[in-house]
């Protein structure tokens, strides 16, 4: 419809609706009836509207209804007023006619509300006052109103009061229902079939609320006498029905029976879910792009494989599932297929949902319209996964084989073909036939006829035949180089190559020249022979393993030793030849150095021939290579037998020289205790002024310390069987200090003794035992130190619960390879001035046993010529102490 000055400005998809309403109402009425719509825009009137009214054409209404002239400007006002919310009955309104310049007239109007129309319509209506019209006409109005219910092309009914009773209803109306008596009764009487489906309850709330309900394809399922039970769908609308005070007297009802198009719809949505089916089942990706490049549709292989969901999918969001190595030149190429309408073809990485990537290949091909429009593509995503894998094995394996041959250092060489052919030879392999770059392509016997009679064609031929690499190691090859035939010795593999179908078509040839290598064998043999004689020859036992600890070699002095064969102590190893006594020790500590790479070192004792096991000191020394790998252990046994007998004795002695000391000293304990008592029965005598009861005690104190050490003399042996008895208590470790220095200085005044308080603790141990211990460290500073007599003495703090006590001298010091050795029973360190310097060797060993006994430490630090320092830490007493 042509737009006409005037007419509604709603240029939209509701005009359609509101003329065609229209259209039909004004065709079946024959009084004067006028259309507007909401906004009170001209929308249809008909001819008797025109006649009454003198009006020529329907334009020059509409210049009049906007000018507002005449008498419509009554008319205009009083619609404004009421509607829609209040309809108009028999409004009184003089207007002008074409039989009186002016007449009485009485209007009608009502607001009708149309189903998907976004504006509604106006009905009104003219008839003559009373005054005017007889009764005739009056019925006569009725009746067209009657009309256009029952003309109307929709499904209409009148319902009044609050009980909904039916007033009036159409032939399409009647048939929706199946043509029941409905007229007089209620809804709920006349259409009890309808109940639980929510028609009364909307009727209701638009009766009592004054306000319109639609319903859009809304089911209603009915009982039909002849047809049975029968359903519809119907878009409809209660519109209320107000009197002039604006109470509502009914509700109109405004229906279409849309069953048609909803079940079409129906069908089609069946049929496309059909569809969606079908091809989700498809066992591959389908898709379809729009014109301009964007998703239209996956199928729902893609959603499971890549986990990806609707959303993601949006302006090119399946990209995101492309490996990001592969998604760029994608993109591009699917842009520059859909932009120049060309089929798409890509191989590419795509992730499935457990985040893996596998090889697609997406192919795209083009979909037009029946006009030949271009509406984008239809592809396809197919996995090539195991396919790609095998094509780039093949690449990798082609490359790999022209890298090898062109990059590698060693001599490499291809060969083609039963004849062998030179396909390929490195500059390695040239140089070393001593040949130029002309043999590639001639066959091995035309480059190298100097190979006749040596055994290399015929290792050819068997590995071109069998498939089976060979090996070569140092084999000899004479070759003519700068005219004279060398021979040189290599390590080289023929490995055969195999196509696709697995057939063999050539050979891999790598060699490397090892005669320098040989050479240096022949001259390492010649060596370890030279070094085994000398090795028999010497005294000591000798042996010697590999890297991994297994015997490899065992002097002749072994031999003499066990009795056996050297294949049979390779085969046996010497643990069983440990002491059962020793074997637990030599294992912890053997491992600890084959783990570590540190030295090692134990005395044990060895079964020899005649089945009697003999003291040794062991040593073993782990061999490196320039970047530090162990290679081999050499290891070395002294026998100690005699050492062993010697240190018996030595310890015999001291338990004699302890015994004979023991009764001497008792009795001068017993005489100085006597005169003790004798002072203090005679405290008045005078002593003329020297302090005998002090140096009595301090007698007496360095008796009772002189006795224990006589008993330890005596225990050393308990010693070592761990059963050194242990006197604990709470004491002051500075006290303890200071009265040990003290006691010291009586019978050393020209040292200087200082000493350092960091910190001052307690400590839960044997007093005496601990005392016992600064005074060999004290003693022995003062010993070895001919040339200072100054001696540091240092307690302090050594950890969260530990105090150490230092002693620092600046004697002749200790080297590093006696420091080892220091704290062992017996031992000295030995020297020129072994004499100057006496002693059994027992103090510091005793030192050590007595501070382990005290779950202590006790540690020397020490330069050859510097001085020394010894420390013990022990552990500050707790509060359970």
């Amino acid at each position: 419809m042509s737009k006409i000055p005037g007419h509604s400005s709603h240029q939209n998809i509701t005009e359609d609706t509101l003329i065609n309403t229209a259209s039909n109402i004004t065709k079946t009425i024959r009084e004067p009836l006028l259309i507007l719509d909401s906004d009170l825009n001209y929308v249809n009137s008909n001819p008797a509207f025109l006649d009454v009214f003198s009006l020529n054409s329907t334009a020059e209404f509409i210049e009049n209804w906007n000018s507002k002239s005449r008498d419509f400007v009554a008319l205009r006002k009083a619609i404004s007023n009421n509607l829609p919310t209040k309809a108009l009955e028999d409004l009184p309104l003089k207007l002008s006619d074409s039989g009186d310049s002016s007449g009485n007239y009485l209007v009608n109007a009502n607001y009708l509300e149309l189903e998907k129309a976004q504006s509604g319509l106006i009905l009104i209506s003219f008839k003559r006052g009373i005054d005017s019209r007889t009764q005739e006409e009056k019925n006569e109005h009725v009746e067209r109103f009657d009309d256009i219910f029952s003309q109307a092309p929709a499904m209409i009914c009148l319902l009044t009061g609050p009980e909904h009773v039916f007033e009036m209803a159409n032939d399409n109306y009647y048939r929706l229902i199946g043509h029941r008596d409905i007229i007089g009764k209620t809804v709920r009487q006349a259409l009890p079939d309808i109940e639980g489906q929510g028609f009364y309850e909307m009727l209701d709330n638009v009766y009592q609320s004054g306000e319109a309900s639609r319903g859009n394809e809304m089911l209603v399922t009915l009982q039909d006498p002849e047809q049975g039970s029968k359903q519809a769908y119907i878009d409809f609308v209660y519109q209320p029905i107000k009197n002039s005070q604006g109470s509502v007297t009914g509700i109109f009802v405004h229906a279409l029976d849309v069953t048609e198009k909803v079940e079409s719809r129906h069908k089609l949505e069946k049929s496309e879910q059909e569809l969606q089916d079908l091809v989700d089942a498809v066992p591959a990706i389908l898709w379809i792009s729009k014109a301009d490049g964007e998703n239209y549709y996956l199928n729902k292989k893609w959603f499971e494989y890549t986990g990806q969901t609707l959303n993601d999918i949006k302006n090119l969001g399946w990209l995101d599932a492309v490996h990001p190595e592969d998604r760029s030149e994608v993109e591009q190429s699917f842009k520059t297929a859909n932009a120049e309408k060309k089929e798409f073809q890509a191989n590419f990485r795509l992730r499935n949902k457990n985040g893996d990537y596998r090889w697609v290949r997406d192919s795209g091909s083009l979909k037009f319209s029946s006009e030949g429009e271009y509406e984008g593509m239809v592809g396809t995503v197919i996995d090539i996964h195991e396919e790609k894998l095998k094509e780039q094995l093949v690449n990798e394996k082609e490359h790999r084989i022209r890298s090898i041959i062109e990059e590698a250092t060693v001599a490499t060489a291809l060969y083609t073909g039963e004849e062998m052919r030179i396909s390929m030879a490195n500059d390695a392999m040239i140089q070393l036939w001593g040949k130029d770059h002309s043999v590639i392509g001639t066959t091995l016997h035309e480059a190298l006829p100097e190979l006749e009679g040596q055994p290399f064609h015929d290792l050819l031929q068997q590995v071109y035949s069998t498939g089976k690499m060979y090996w070569g190691k140092e084999d000899p090859a004479s070759l003519m180089i700068d005219g004279k035939l060398q021979t040189n010795y290599f390590n080289y593999t023929y490995k055969a190559l195999r196509n696709e179908s697995g057939e063999i078509y050539g050979i891999l040839n790598m060699a490397v020249d090892v005669t320098e290598m040989k050479k240096s064998k022949e001259k390492i043999k010649e060596s370890e022979a030279r070094f085994r004689l000398m090795a028999d020859m010497m005294p000591e036992k000798i042996a010697s393993t590999d890297a991994a600890g297994n015997f490899t070699y065992f002097n002749q002095g072994w031999l003499e030793y066990t009795g056996l064969s050297s294949d049979d102590l390779i085969s046996k190893g010497w643990f069983d030849f440990i002491h059962p006594s020793d074997k637990e020790e030599f294992a912890e500590k053997w491992n600890t150095s084959h783990r570590t790479g540190e030295d090692f070192e134990m005395e044990f004792r060895f079964l020899n021939n005649k089945k009697k096991y003999n003291w040794h000191l062991s040593r073993a020394e782990a061999i490196a290579d320039e970047k530090g790998q162990i290679q081999m252990w050499i290891f070395t046994a002294t026998e100690i037998q005699k050492l062993k007998a010697e240190e018996k004795r030595k310890e015999d002695f001291l338990k004699m020289v302890s015994h004979e000391l023991k009764t001497p000293v008792t009795s001068i304990k017993g005489y100085v205790q006597l005169l003790l008592s004798l002072l203090k029965r005679n405290e008045g005598v005078d002593n003329l002024g020297i302090p005998l009861q002090t140096s009595l005690e301090r007698i007496d104190h360095q008796i009772v310390r002189l006795t224990r050490l006589i008993s330890e003399m005596l225990d050393l042996s308990r010693i070592e069987k761990n059963k050194l008895e242990l006197q604990k208590e709470r004491f002051r470790l500075n006290n303890l200090v200071k009265e040990t220095v003290q006691d010291i200085r009586y019978t050393n005044t020209q040292y200087k003794i200082s000493i350092q308080e960091e910190v001052d603790f307690e400590v839960y141990g044997d007093k005496d035992r601990i005392g016992q211990v600064l005074i060999n460290l004290v003693t022995n500073a003062i010993k070895y130190s001919p040339n200072s007599q100054e001696v540091d003495i240092r307690v302090y703090k050594s950890g969260e619960d530990q105090v150490s006590v230092s002693v620092k001298d600046h004697g002749i010091g200790i080297s590093k390879k006696n420091q080892k050795k220091i704290f062992k029973r017996f031992y000295r360190v030995d020297g020129k001035n072994e004499e100057t310097y006496s002693g059994f060797g027992i103090g510091l060993y005793l030192a050590k046993e007595i501070i382990k006994r005290h779950n202590g430490s006790i540690a020397v630090k020490s330069e050859k010529g510097e001085g020394s320092e010894f420390t013990f830490t022990l552990k500050i007493a707790s509060e359970n102490n």
